[in-house]
């Protein structure tokens, strides 16, 4: 029902899709203008939360938790360590790897 519809409305809108209304360029300047804004307040936004995550990184000394991990993995017998979670977390770690790429080549696509 809704192919039938579908084309029902492209049958529709047909002769009015090559019909260009006179508006001075008013219309190709907005649409010119709108990505860009988009786009350089999306570079902003993740410059301000990159800058913010890294002061927030010294500030709590983000750095002895990593290390205290580390020391810990080292002074570890590799046998000690329990083998579900570690590929309970790569598993999660690989499914979002690949979300990321199929999105990114859908992205990409468009």
């Amino acid at each position: 029902m809704t192919e039938i519809n579908d084309q029902l409305l492209e049958q529709f809108f047909q002769p009015a899709k090559n019909v260009e209304l006179e508006d001075n360029g008013f219309t190709e300047r907005v649409i010119k203008q709108l990505p860009d804004r988009a786009l350089r307040l999306s570079h902003w936004w993740t410059f301000f939360c990159v800058i913010l995550g890294v002061v927030a990184f010294f500030v709590f000394r983000g750095w002895e938790p990593i290390m205290i991990g580390l020391m810990s993995l080292l002074k570890t017998n590799i046998g000690e360590l329990h083998p579900i979670p570690f590929f309970m977390t790569m598993g999660v770690i690989s499914c979002l790897a690949v979300i990321e790429l199929v999105q990114k080549l859908e992205r990409s696509q468009i």
